[in-house]
C-alpha cells in the first residue's frame, strides 16, 4: 500500500471514522507529492482525480481545511482567472476548482518539474471538478498531505 493511502487510513480512523464508519461522512484528501485527490465516503473511496497544486512560493499547505464557501462560476480576484466549480478552503482564498491543461499540468509538476504549478489552489479538469462540487456540501472536511519520503 502507497504511505500517502496509509496516512489516509491512519487520518480516518484518528477522526473518529474507522472501518464502522457511517457512509455520510465525506472527506477529501489532497496528496500534494502524488498530484492526486481521493474522496471517500465513511471508509470507501468514491472518486480519484489527478489535480495540480501550488509550485514552490505558491504552495498548497499541509493541513485540515473545510469548505467554507462554493461557486459554479468564479472569477479570481487576484489574477483575474476563470475558476469555475470554485470549493474554497482557506482564509487566504485556496480553493478546489477546474483549470486548463489540469491533467498535463498535473503530470508535469509530479514528474518533471515542481515549478509548473498553480498559485496555491487544487486543479481539477472542468469534468473532475464539477464531479466534486456537486458531491461535496459545504463544511465538507479537506486534508491536505505531503507523501512520507522515500527511506
Amino acid at each position: 500500500m502507497k504511505s500517502a493511502q496509509v496516512q489516509i487510513l491512519l487520518s480516518l480512523v484518528l477522526a473518529g471514522c474507522g472501518p464502522a464508519c457511517g457512509d455520510e461522512i465525506k472527506t477529501i484528501y489532497v496528496i500534494t507529492d502524488e498530484q492526486k485527490l481521493y474522496a471517500w465516503e465513511g471508509n470507501k473511496l468514491v472518486h480519484e482525480f489527478d489535480v495540480v497544486t501550488g509550485r514552490p512560493g505558491k504552495e498548497t499547505i499541509p493541513g485540515t481545511f473545510t469548505i467554507s464557501r462554493k461557486y459554479k462560476d468564479y472569477t479570481s480576484k487576484a489574477y483575474g482567472s476563470e475558476m469555475p466549480f470554485s470549493m474554497f478552503f482557506s482564509d487566504d482564498g485556496k480553493a478546489i476548482h477546474a483549470t486548463q491543461w489540469a491533467t498535463l499540468r498535473s503530470y508535469f509538476h509530479a514528474y518533471i518539474s515542481g515549478a509548473v504549478g498553480s498559485h496555491g489552489c487544487v486543479g481539477l479538469t472542468a469534468e473532475d471538478a464539477e464531479t466534486m462540487f456537486e458531491w461535496a456540501p459545504m463544511n465538507t472536511r479537506i486534508v491536505v498531505l505531503e507523501e512520507e519520503p522515500d527511506e
